[in-house]
């Protein structure tokens, strides 16, 4: 038997070793992410006991709609909630709808505003860098989408089961009337601070404009954390104190 093709040196057992236990940490499935009180997460298997709805107030009222780039004081994603919700229950008189809105952004608190150009932009480089690698280009072409949908998505879900509420998906009525007054906050938003006479891109500009009861003037942080927090006690009956 030929001993030294059997041999494995000590020096490069532990080097291919090292890389092991590199490649397993670029794998790992494991996201931590801190939390309010500090306790540490795994955001891509979040569970429902972990929800903290005061955490998402407080983030969502520090949180900027179109990443904060336009004149004046920020338009937080907590008043963007709360107002829409508001129209919503205003238009409707259904409390569950405007409770569903009021938590449609909700994975923001953990995710952070990704914007919509933000969004097309790195999924266009992503799709050039896969392309280039091999990857067919139907495939390549939205996977950031897709992998932004899907965490979204796995976010939504604790989120709404702490909240008691069945799955949106399940109302397809409901979530059609979410996502129809989502792209009508966004029109009137972008006509209260960019001043946009006609369309705006990337927002569906089709849609009757929301009933607010209010002008859309950026609040404050604090002024946002506290209606967000009322409007969870007014419409899904969920009673937190701000953080």
């Amino acid at each position: 038997m030929n001993q030294e093709v059997r041999h494995i040196s000590p020096k490069l057992d532990k080097a291919t070793r090292r890389a092991e236990q590199q490649s397993a940490r670029r794998v790992s499935k494991m996201v931590p992410i801190v939390m309010l009180d500090g306790r540490i997460a795994d955001l891509a298997d979040m569970k429902a006991d972990q929800v903290d709805f005061a955490h998402i107030a407080a983030a969502l009222s520090k949180t900027a709609r179109f990443a904060g780039r336009h004149r004046g004081g920020a338009l937080s994603v907590a008043q963007h909630c709360v107002m829409g919700a508001d129209a919503l229950f205003r238009e409707s008189g259904d409390g569950v709808l405007a409770g569903y809105f009021l938590l449609h952004d909700a994975h923001e608190y953990l995710l952070g505003d990704i914007s919509r150009p933000a969004v097309l932009d790195i999924d266009l480089k992503t799709a050039q860098y896969l392309i280039e690698n091999g990857v067919p280009a139907a495939i390549a072409h939205g996977a950031v989408a897709n992998g932004i949908k899907r965490s979204k998505l796995s976010l939504d879900a604790p989120i709404i089961e702490a909240a008691r509420l069945p799955p949106i998906s399940r109302m397809p009525l409901y979530a059609r009337q979410v996502a129809e007054m989502d792209e009508r906050m966004c029109m009137a938003e972008a006509r209260a601070l960019y001043g946009a006479k006609g369309d705006f891109p990337l927002v569906r500009c089709d849609l009757p404009p929301p009933k607010l009861t209010g002008a859309i003037e950026p609040w404050g942080a604090m002024k946002a954390e506290i209606a967000f927090l009322d409007r969870m006690e007014r419409y899904l009956g969920i009673v937190a104190r701000a953080a």
